[in-house]
Order: C-alpha cells, then sequence, then structure tokens
C-alpha cells in the first residue's frame, strides 16, 4: 500500500554510516601502521643485540690466547661484570678440540651445546642452563699449534631483547590508541558539523510544513544547493498549480453568476425557453473552456527534471496536421536538431506546440515553419506565410490568452492554454510578425538542467 499516509521507510542513519566508515577505515590503518612499527622495531632491537653479541665475540676472539703450557688461556676480562653473576645471562665459552672447556663465571658448572658448523661467524638460539632461551654469537678458530678448530661463543638471555620489545608495544598502543580515540572524536564532529547544512534543511522543510514559510531560504553549501533550487522550483510550481486551480474555480463561479441570475430571473417569470437555452450553452462553454485550462495547467510539470527530445515530437503533430489540411497542400517545414530538449512533461510539449502549430496551418496560406535552438533557453518558434498579426491585435490576443475569465473558445483559450503552460514551466509566449509575411509563435523556455555540481 502507498500513500501520503504511509511513513516513508528510512534506511540507516546517514550520520552512523559515515562514522562508522570513518572509524573502519581509520581502525585499519592505525592496525597497519601498528603491525609495521611493531615489525620494524623489532627487526631494529634483534639487529642491534645481534651487533653487540658479534661485538663480544670478537672482544672474546681478542682475549683468548695460547699459554706457555700450549693449553689455551683468558688474558683478561671482557669487562662486563654480567659475566661474573652466577645465572646472570650473559654466558661465554670456549671449548678446545680435545673437549676441555673454558667458561665465564655466570655458566658456574653448566655448558652450553657446541655446535661445529664452520669459521664464519654465525648466530641462532639455543636454551640456556636454566631453559631460558638464549641468542649466541660463535664461530670456530684455527690457533697455531692446537690441532683442530677452536670454537668460541657468546650467548645473551632474550628477556632483555623481549622486555624492551614489550615495552615498545604497550608504548605504541597506548599511543595509537589514545590516538585512536582523539581521531574518533574528530570523526565524530567533523561527520556531524558537515552534515549540518542537511539538518537545516531538514528545519526548513520543517517550517514549510508548518506554514511559516513558503521556499527553502537557508545558505547551503554548493554540493546541496542543486538539491534546494530542486526543491524550491518544485514548491513554486505547486505553489502556481494551487493559485492557478483557485483562479479558475473563481472565474468560472463569476462567470457563472450571471447566466444563473438570468435563469432565476426566468423561472420566476415567464420562462423564455430561447433565453433559457442560450445561458445554459454559454454555462456549458464556460465551463468546458475553464475546465480546459485547468486540466492543461493541473497535470504539467509532472516531470520536470525529464528531458524530451523535441523533433519526434514536431514530426507527429506535423503528420497529424498535414492529414487534416491535406486539401490546402500546406508545407510543414521543420529546422529542428535532433539533439534540442525540452525540460519537463510530454504532454506540456505536445498541448504547447499543438496549439501553435494548428492555429499556424489554420491561417497559413501555404507554408508554416518550426525551428528550434537550445543555446542558452530553449527558444521554439512557430511560423506561418498568413495574415499575422497587427502590433496591437498581437498585444490585445496575448492579453486575452493571459487572462483567465476568457468567455469565448478559439484563439482565446489555445493561447490561454499555451501561456498558462509556458508560465507553469518557467517560460514566456511572445507574438510578433515573421518573416514569412505571417505569425511568429516564439516560446522561450528554461534550458534542459546541466550535471549538478
Amino acid at each position: 500500500m502507498t500513500g501520503s499516509g504511509q511513513a516513508a521507510r528510512r534506511g540507516p542513519s546517514l550520520t552512523l554510516r559515515l562514522v562508522g566508515a570513518g572509524l573502519i577505515w581509520m581502525l585499519a590503518l592505525l592496525s597497519a601502521g601498528g603491525a609495521v612499527l611493531t615489525t620494524a622495531f623489532r627487526e631494529s632491537v634483534l639487529q642491534e643485540f645481534g651487533h653487540r653479541l658479534d661485538a663480544m665475540l670478537r672482544g672474546m676472539i681478542a682475549v683468548t690466547d695460547i699459554g706457555p703450557d700450549g693449553n689455551l688461556v683468558i688474558t683478561r676480562p671482557l669487562g662486563d661484570p654480567r659475566f661474573e653473576q652466577i645465572f646472570s645471562g650473559w654466558y661465554w665459552q670456549v671449548a678446545e678440540p680435545s673437549g676441555r672447556l673454558i667458561r665465564s663465571r655466570s655458566l658456574w658448572d653448566s655448558t652450553l651445546p657446541v655446535h661445529d658448523d664452520g669459521t664464519e661467524m654465525r648466530r641462532h638460539e639455543i636454551a640456556g642452563p636454566r631453559g631460558e632461551m638464549l641468542l649466541v654469537a660463535e664461530r670456530d678458530l684455527q690457533f697455531p699449534g692446537i690441532a683442530g678448530p677452536v670454537h668460541i661463543l657468546v650467548a645473551s638471555d632474550r628477556r632483555e631483547l623481549d622486555e624492551r620489545i614489550r615495552s615498545f608495544d604497550l608504548l605504541l598502543l597506548t599511543a595509537l590508541g589514545l590516538f585512536a580515540v582523539g581521531m574518533a572524536f574528530a570523526v565524530v564532529l567533523q561527520v556531524r558539523y558537515g552534515l549540518s547544512p542537511l539538518r537545516a534543511m531538514i528545519a526548513d522543510l520543517g517550517a514549510i510544513r508548518r506554514g511559516d514559510t513558503l521556499r527553502l531560504t537557508g545558505k547551503y553549501p554548493q554540493e546541496i544547493a542543486p538539491v534546494s533550487e530542486a526543491m524550491n522550483a518544485v514548491l513554486d510550481h505547486d505553489a502556481a498549480l494551487i493559485e492557478r486551480a483557485r483562479t479558475h474555480v473563481g472565474n468560472l463561479a463569476h462567470s457563472l453568476k450571471t447566466p444563473l441570475s438570468v435563469l432565476r430571473s426566468e423561472l420566476h417569470t415567464a420562462s423564455d425557453r430561447a433565453i433559457m437555452d442560450e445561458q445554459v450553452r454559454i454555462m456549458t462553454r464556460l465551463i468546458e473552456h475553464h475546465l480546459a485550462r485547468a486540466s492543461a495547467t493541473a497535470g504539467s510539470g509532472r516531470a520536470l527534471g525529464a528531458e524530451i527530445p523535441i523533433r519526434p515530437t514536431v514530426e507527429k503533430i506535423a503528420a497529424m496536421l498535414g492529414r487534416i489540411h491535406a486539401d490546402r497542400q500546406i508545407k510543414i517545414d521543420i529546422q529542428v536538431p535532433s539533439d534540442v530538449q525540452f525540460r519537463g512533461g510530454r504532454e506540456d510539449l505536445e498541448e504547447m506546440l499543438g496549439n501553435l502549430m494548428e492555429n499556424a496551418c489554420k491561417w497559413a496560406k501555404s507554408r508554416v515553419r518550426i525551428t528550434a535552438a537550445a543555446a542558452g533557453p530553449l527558444v521554439i518558434r512557430v511560423e506561418d506565410d498568413g495574415p499575422g498579426l497587427s502590433p496591437d491585435q498581437a498585444a490585445m490576443v496575448a492579453r486575452r490568452g493571459a487572462r483567465l475569465d476568457e468567455a469565448t473558445p478559439g484563439w482565446g483559450l489555445g493561447l490561454g492554454i499555451v501561456t498558462d503552460l509556458v508560465t507553469v514551466n518557467g517560460g514566456a509566449l511572445a507574438l510578433d510578425r515573421s518573416e514569412l509575411g505571417g505569425l511568429c509563435a516564439t516560446l522561450t523556455l528554461p534550458g534542459t538542467a546541466g550535471p549538478l555540481t
């Protein structure tokens, strides 16, 4: 069921959609940025930590030498007190080919596994003496007088490394969380500020519904200004139709007063049937006249945004008039480009062109010409080579066509309908002398709608 009494279906809130989309996009960017920063920091810390172990391994190699007894000795301490603290997590170990081990005091009586992998420096992880994960830097060296490679390693507990990474992750998470809260608040404010013109438009529409105003009068941004202009056009159009309907009813009522008074007088007197028949005929003509004009304007503009090609309409009307006036052999010259369009209802276009072209064929001697151009406003000219009208006659007919209380059909009704439709569609009708020698009726109408910006 449809109708004005049925509430319009509402979709999701535009504010929620904009805020939700903004927050989702923001969280995605923050998550990606956080992951990149965390990965980069972890790689940087690992690299730094590895370089420290490499430096200590080179220092360990520098202090390792061959003693007077032919065995390896450590000539001086490395200088880091953590190697002297038992199970401190920092260890070094030197393994001779014979199996003899020289260890840091921090290892106490524990040993670290030896990987005989060659003379290149390498890093990897192993389990420490207390089950902790150790990052190890090691290599094999060849010393003079010792048969076989000497394995030297330096190891450090990963907990220090992991703690630094956890501290950075916590700091980063806190910073990004605070940034996300601030950005969310900014998104909400931005959306509310951006949609404030729409709320102002809603308030203006409420004022129109209450009757406080007749049009949207607010100053709107350029993105929604076309909507405001279109709505004002519809409101003005409806107001014009209502006013014309009221005028038609008033004119009809006024026109019927005299015939009704005559009928009332005749009913109370001798009742001359001829007089009564004449008054009924007049009343019938008046009713048909005003109904015709009211029906022509009441349905106008029902497709304000539609763009109707003019040439097919002109060709259709010309074909029909050609059959009607076939005995007079009137030539109808159509000079209308195929891309010229009328913005409005098809019925309006047919009614306006039909009246003007029918009148031109009625008075033409042998030729009728229809031209149209849309360089800015749409201009349509209907010309004939008939007797035409003098300036005084054109002014009189124009006034008559513009009036709403004509008492006779013919020119007044046809041009009256055209004038009403042209006015409702925001245009104008002008009558002038044609180059063909007869009448030139010029319709000036708004151009076709351009793109919304």
